[in-house]
């Protein structure tokens, strides 16, 4: 560099380099010499191996693993001492202070001709690649910018390949789950066996997208695939140690960067957390175009075709993926909440790594609320933490009605017990039936069930009984959920219920369905009867389980009845069941008065249990007297229309 300075003609620049040459002198050690080519020749003599930088160390290496040529090699170490050494960084300073193209002189050091050195600085893999660029300061004078990928590396790894690469990389991601924990999920051994083949022929242009909600262990799976497919996985451009976060031009130059080095290897593929880095703000726009979206369509589109190395990426929402990314996808997957089975696998195995119990109260909530799968590691940590090793279900139910935006809904831990329910239909072997269609693969789970019955009979507790016989989450809608005051929301808000569930493979509760499906005839206005057309041509096309619970089934439409594949009608309990009731909810055998109480449902007795833990019982006699005046606030029922 001092050579290319000294040649030129410009003596105010002379003079600002042996003003450099003099504060220097004692570390160029070259006596009064004021001949550079001369200087430069000894300084080549002179140069001692082990006595260069760290930092050009690290350079030695980085250009060795991703294979640059002479210049590049020459170019990326001139780049890094102007930014790293301080005896460079003068000399850069003299140059560019009056008012040279710094980028030249760089290129023309580096071995570049002078008629070619701007556009071969420009064109080199140090900047193709995002390691370093240009910019001007404050006072318009132009410095070099190690960028976020470089400035790490030099930072925090040693000079060696492996440091190199697991740095500028970032470490190799290990799976803490086994493909089991995600049974649920329809199409994992086809992805196992599209990354085995990728890395076996070294197939190029290899992506694969899981989008979902934010929780659902999409990241999990990239790892678990991975490692299932016996490939090595890498993380590209995610925050360090230190907190420093890359931006989106960072992010693909990560990408860029890892493809190169480690696609010699083989046997391995990256994973691109939150596709959103990639392209930006993208939404739809009212016309055929996606607003918001950065960066090069056709650069992404070259990107998604050519990479070496199989990429996982990942994304919350599939909205802001345009068409021309997904064409470019070799597999879309779906990635939506865990079954409630595949929770309780989660909840075990977590609860074991954590230390802290894997309680019933906790499991009630993965039933009641789907989403605790999503937060069960972090409110496991921060029950062990805070020493409360018996439950988490304090912060699970704090997380949860974070996510709601409200209140939890009560989670009742215990079982249902089949035979206390009093039914028109034979209760255990329908169930039973259901859920062995379900375990087959679900190809006949069309199906509807409107539970009436008074107030305690169980219709609630029996629904989330099905979801769990079917192995699928239970999302509860009630007329406060859906009843709109404005014209035509309601619809709207019947259509979201039906294609949310059935995106996410969910059984939907109604519950109090009569404020929904009413007798029309009795509607004031014609936009009442449109919330009930739109609950019935929902019914006749929704592909899912679909429950609807009353105590009022005559208020129902008739053409609404005609809608559910059954029709399940809970009494309240006869005298054999009222006693099989009594002693397993008070261990103790039913008194002869029991027969005589012709209205007890498994809801009295649940209540009067709760009694017991403020105000305990006396006897058997106690228990039925206050059986028989829980029983007594039930009105009378009506008679159902059919």
């Amino acid at each position: 560099m001092a050579l290319r300075i000294g040649v030129v003609g410009d003596e105010r620049l002379r003079r600002a380099l042996d003003g450099w040459a003099d504060a220097h002198a004692e570390w160029l050690n070259l006596g009064d010499m004021r001949d550079w080519a001369s200087a430069l020749a000894a300084l080549d003599g002179a140069r001692d191996p082990e006595s260069q930088s760290h930092a050009l160390a690290i350079v030695g290496v980085l250009a060795s693993t991703l294979a640059l040529d002479t210049f590049d090699t020459a170019l990326l170490r001139l780049l890094v001492a102007v930014d790293r050494l301080s005896h460079a960084a003068a000399l850069a300073e003299v140059w560019s202070e009056h008012g040279r193209d710094l980028p030249a002189l760089l290129g023309e050091a580096a071995g570049a001709a002078s008629a070619d050195a701007d556009r071969a600085v420009r064109r080199s893999a140090a900047l193709r690649l995002g390691l370093a660029s240009f910019r001007a300061n404050r006072r318009g004078v132009i410095e070099v910018q190690l960028r976020w990928s470089l400035e790490k590396l030099l930072d925090r790894a040693t000079a060696d390949r492996a440091s190199v690469i697991a740095t500028l990389i970032g470490p190799h991601q290990e799976a803490r789950l086994a493909l089991a924990d995600f049974a649920h999920v329809a199409d994992t051994a086809f992805l196992v066996r599209l990354l085995m083949g990728a890395c076996r022929d070294r197939a190029a242009g290899v992506n694969i997208l899981i989008h979902g909600p934010p929780g659902t262990g999409k990241s999990e799976l990239a790892r678990t695939l991975a490692q299932a497919a016996g490939v090595a996985l890498y993380g590209v451009g995610e925050a360090d140690d230190d907190g420093d976060e890359p931006n989106r031009w960072e992010r693909v130059c990560a990408l860029q960067l890892a493809q190169r080095i480690i696609a010699p290897a083989g046997a391995v593929a990256l994973l691109f957390d939150e596709m959103e880095d990639l392209i930006g703000d993208a939404r739809p726009s009212d016309g055929d175009w996606m607003a918001g979206r950065q960066g090069s369509k056709v650069f992404i589109n070259r990107l998604l075709e050519t990479n070496e190395v199989p990429v996982i990426w990942t994304t919350n929402a599939l909205g802001n993926v345009d068409a021309a990314i997904l064409r470019r996808m070799s597999f879309v997957l779906k990635l939506d909440l865990p079954t409630p089975n595949a929770a309780r696998r989660m909840l075990k195995r977590i609860a074991m790594e954590e230390g802290v119990t894997a309680s019933s109260r906790l499991e009630a909530l993965l039933d009641m609320a789907p989403e605790t799968a999503t937060i069960l590691r972090v409110a496991a940590r921060a029950t062990r933490l805070a020493g409360e090793v018996e439950d988490a279900i304090r912060p699970a139910t704090a997380l949860v009605r974070a996510l709601r935006g409200g209140e939890v809904p009560a989670a009742d831990a215990e079982q249902v017990d089949l035979d206390l329910f009093e039914s028109t239909v034979p209760l255990s072997p329908l169930l039973a039936r259901l859920g062995e269609n379900a375990g087959n693969g679900g190809e006949d789970l069309d199906v509807s069930l409107l539970l009436t019955g008074p107030p305690g009979t169980g219709k609630t507790a029996l629904a989330h009984h099905l979801a769990r016989a079917l192995d699928r989450p239970l999302v509860v809608k009630r007329a406060s959920d859906l009843l709109s005051r404005w014209v035509g929301g309601t619809e709207a808000a019947i259509a979201r219920a039906f294609g949310e569930a059935r995106e996410r493979g969910h059984v939907l509760l109604f519950d109090e369905v009569d404020s929904l499906l009413f007798d029309r005839g009795s509607a004031t206005n014609s936009w009442e009867a449109g919330q009930v057309n739109e609950m019935l041509t929902w019914l006749d096309r929704h592909p899912l389980p679909v429950i609807a619970a009353t105590n009022h089934a005559h208020r129902l439409d008739t053409a609404a009845l005609r809608r559910f594949v059954f029709k399940i009608d809970l009494a309240p309990l006869g005298p054999s069941r009222a006693a099989m009731a009594f002693q397993r909810f008070f261990g103790m055998p039913s008194p002869a008065g029991i027969a005589e109480l012709g209205h007890l449902t498994p809801g009295d007795f649940a209540a009067v249990r709760r009694q017991l833990r403020h105000h305990p019982a006396r006897d058997a006699d106690d228990l039925l007297q206050r059986l028989s005046s829980e029983g007594a606030w039930r009105p009378a029922r009506a008679k159902m229309g059919f």
